[in-house]
């Protein structure tokens, strides 16, 4: 006989309702920002860093940031005379450790031909954690803490997961200033190369 529900009944029914909604609200938050979709899940927009009316401000694009390793300032724009990997991470998150890791053998092959810009997310951590990160693992590409402002017009543009570092957020840029999210997870050397190679 089925007698009155145990706080364990309810928790399990109001834990399905949570999980049930989380995943239909971040089915809502996780679109690409109004850019389109091609065939391998990459969500492409605009030069201009419009994707529609709900794309960001492009601040992303514009803001200057301070490369933790070099002390050295730069924008995004101002590096577009080749492709640019732009990655979102965080510091205590191994999947993005696994994806740079990668990096190191994809930069071993393309040599300069394309840059990487990684860009912690972590509000909790700053330059001096990042700067540790970097050379603990011998990544010597540009990274840099993202403002506040910078990551904010990422989600913008191309979805809330930008902020989700397990997610492995990375973003291809091409000299004519296109740019396309690439797909979430890790990516291999040869799936950048055929990436980049499309610019």
């Amino acid at each position: 006989m089925k007698g009155t529900p145990t706080r364990r009944d309810f928790l399990r029914l109001a834990g399905a309702g949570a999980v049930a909604g989380t995943v239909g609200l971040a089915g809502c938050l996780g679109g690409s920002g109004g850019g389109s979709v091609d065939a391998g899940g990459d969500t492409t927009t605009t030069g201009d860093g419009t994707a529609g009316a709900s794309a960001g401000d492009g601040a992303w694009r514009t803001a200057e940031l301070t490369d933790v390793r070099t002390g050295e300032t730069f924008t995004i724009e101002g590096l577009l005379d080749r492709p640019i990997l732009l990655e979102t991470f965080a510091v205590w998150c191994s999947n993005c450790l696994r994806q740079q890791r990668e990096l190191i053998e994809f930069h071993e092959a393309v040599g300069d031909d394309v840059l990487t810009v990684a860009l912690d997310i972590d509000p909790n951590e700053d330059a001096e954690k990042v700067r540790k990160h970097a050379a603990d693992h011998g990544f010597d590409w540009r990274y840099a803490v993202s403002p506040e402002s910078v990551t904010k017009s990422l989600t913008a543009e191309f979805g809330s997961s930008m902020a989700s570092a397990p997610v492995v957020p990375m973003v291809r840029l091409c000299p004519d200033g296109s740019a396309t999210r690439l797909k979430d997870g890790h990516k291999t050397t040869a799936f950048l190369r055929e990436r980049v190679g499309e610019c």
